[in-house]
């Protein structure tokens, strides 16, 4: 049976939201570089995707508490 670590939200949010914050910078520079649509557009996308990835970062942290590899 599986005994993973008691999952603390608040910490996976935060982990979640300060990956996100390098992210959002290196993506939104990269947009901008490559399409040359400008700031707007950039930003637009960036925080499109921002918004769906961080749920998705904290999911991905709460299943991995449960994967006895590398422990």
């Amino acid at each position: 049976m599986l005994n993973p670590r008691p999952i603390n939200y608040k910490r996976s949010l935060l982990k979640g939201l300060v990956w996100e914050s390098f992210s959002f910078i290196i993506l939104f520079v990269a947009i901008y570089l490559v399409f040359g649509s400008g700031a707007k557009f950039s930003l637009a996308f960036t925080l499109a995707l921002t918004i769906i990835k961080v749920p998705f970062f904290v999911g991905h942290e709460k299943i991995w508490k449960y994967i006895p590899w590398g422990k």
